[in-house]
């Protein structure tokens, strides 16, 4: 299981594909993983195991954090540059809590994109649960 985390500029609202086609189905699937592995290649996604990411995120405090506490890794959702700030704080209080080296490196990742995100504040915080 995986949390997909992406930097991508806002979009308008997607249509469903409850009444699509097989063929439309997959073509939107097609089209998903070409966007995915351009944003791997151009450092603005991330992808999270969940079982590491939970742990982390109740030792640094779980629901109190402002933006990660409210975080569902099992839903999808959107971030706005206006949420950097505080984002910033939970993951600096993940990185205090992190206790070996797969959570330090989870944090650095983090660290990363956010990073990426200050440089292009015209993007939005993606993220893609299981």
């Amino acid at each position: 299981m995986g949390l997909l985390l992406v930097l991508r500029a806002p979009l308008p609202r997607p249509k469903s594909l409850r009444r699509a086609t097989r063929a439309q189905r997959r073509e939107r699937y097609r089209a998903d993983a070409e966007e995915w592995a351009t944003a791997r290649e151009r450092g603005v996604l991330l992808d999270v195991p969940v079982e590491k990411l939970l742990p982390l995120l109740n030792a640094a405090g779980g629901n109190r954090l402002p933006i990660l506490g409210q975080l569902n890794p099992w839903s999808d959702g959107v971030l706005v540059h206006e949420d950097l700030p505080q984002l910033d704080a939970d993951v600096d209080r993940l990185g205090a809590a992190a206790a070996d080296d797969t959570e330090r490196g989870l944090v650095a990742g983090l660290k990363a994109l956010l990073a990426r995100w200050r440089d292009e504040p015209g993007l939005t915080l993606h993220w893609y649960g299981d």
